[in-house]
């Protein structure tokens, strides 16, 4: 029999065993330590995978896949997990308790859908920030077995939210970056503005005004306002340039004085289109006996069945919340929880809906 020269012989595969050997540990503690099952302490784990690297150790992805199904059903012992939906748009001052936020709800809707696709239970659970402690809340998500957990946008952006992550497969909704390193799946705010802009400037429009608020400034990491003043220096002119117009609203709410501000700002600068978040701006200047399109146009850029009819950019929310879920799936399959060690986002675009606001 053929035998191969000493320095062309193939590669024997590493095995658990070879790594326990090692490690001066047992298979066992090789397997959950490379699974990252944290009932191997963390100072362990790592050094265990550190020495199967160094031995060229490599997970076939699919008998790994396949095993992880067989741990976690195990684990499950029958029962599917539970993957919870945590909303803080929720009032206890209020009769009815919940602040409706019809966003939320097409969040809620993708997520529940997702994760019953999956084969998980689902739980929606809301919470009043101002009554409800931190330990509280963990108490409740423990206590309803809540393994997978999907923030919400916040209802202020600048809330805290200080959980022990360690306990959850966590993903998020929107860019929340006071509650640390877990992962988040939002609109691509940026190329969102840059796609309205574009579609603008070929239907003709040259002089684009947007109005916007502290609020969603903050939700969306400020990058509305830099889409559109990046664009601004690199397509338009000048002296076409329409300065932006921020309102510094704490909650997603405009007071008369900020309308008749919104009516100076349009005097002043003479926009001959408006992109704005909501159509109740688009109502207000039609109360001023303003015509849409004819005056100018108006873009909506979260558009929904409930803009009346407005030219608008539908932001895909039901499909944030599902790939948040698939997040989560994927990091309770592999034991994954708690924090990230760097930021991660997944950013997704929209599309447009025809209006009457757009000539």
């Amino acid at each position: 029999m053929e035998k191969y020269p000493d320095n062309h012989r193939p590669n024997k595969q590493t095995t658990f065993a070879d790594i326990a050997e090692r490690a001066g540990v047992c298979k066992a503690t090789v397997s959950l330590a490379l699974h990252n099952n944290s009932r191997i302490p963390e100072k362990t784990r790592k050094r265990i995978k550190e020495i199967a690297h160094e031995m060229g150790y490599h997970l076939n992805p699919l008998v790994a896949a396949n095993m992880a199904q067989i741990r976690r059903s195990k684990e499950w012992k029958g029962s599917s997990p539970t993957i919870g939906f945590l909303s803080t748009f929720y009032d206890e001052k209020r009769k009815d308790k919940r602040v409706e936020w019809h966003i939320q709800s097409r969040f809620l809707k993708g997520a529940e859908r997702r994760a019953t696709e999956l084969g998980f239970d689902f739980d929606f659970l809301e919470f009043d920030l101002s009554a409800y402690s931190n330990e509280r809340i963990q108490q409740v998500l423990i206590s309803r077995n809540v393994s997978g957990l999907i923030l919400g946008p916040l209802r202020f952006s600048n809330a805290k939210l200080n959980l022990d992550w360690s306990k959850f497969a966590v993903s998020s909704v929107g860019f929340p970056d006071s509650i640390g390193n877990i992962p988040s799946v939002f609109y691509d705010n940026f190329r969102c503005m840059q796609d309205v802009l574009d579609y603008l400037t070929h239907r003709g429009y040259r002089r684009i005004g947007f109005i916007t608020d502290s609020e969603n400034e903050l939700r969306g990491g400020h990058l509305w306002n830099a889409g559109l003043l990046e664009y601004q220096n690199r397509e338009i002119v000048p002296e076409n340039r329409v300065p932006i117009l921020r309102v510094p609203k704490p909650e997603l709410l405009f007071a008369q004085s900020d309308f008749e501000s919104m009516h100076s700002w349009y005097l002043q600068n003479q926009p001959d289109v408006i992109i704005a978040f909501r159509s109740k701006i688009l109502a207000y200047f039609q109360s001023l006996n303003y015509k849409v399109p004819k005056d100018f146009g108006y873009m909506v850029l979260n558009w929904s069945s409930r803009t009346d009819g407005c030219s608008g950019y539908r932001q895909c929310h039901e499909e944030i919340a599902e790939v948040a879920v698939n997040i989560v799936s994927e990091r309770l399959y592999n034991n994954d929880r708690g924090e990230l060690t760097k930021p991660r986002t997944t950013l997704l675009r929209g599309d447009f809906i025809e209006g009457f606001t757009i000539k």
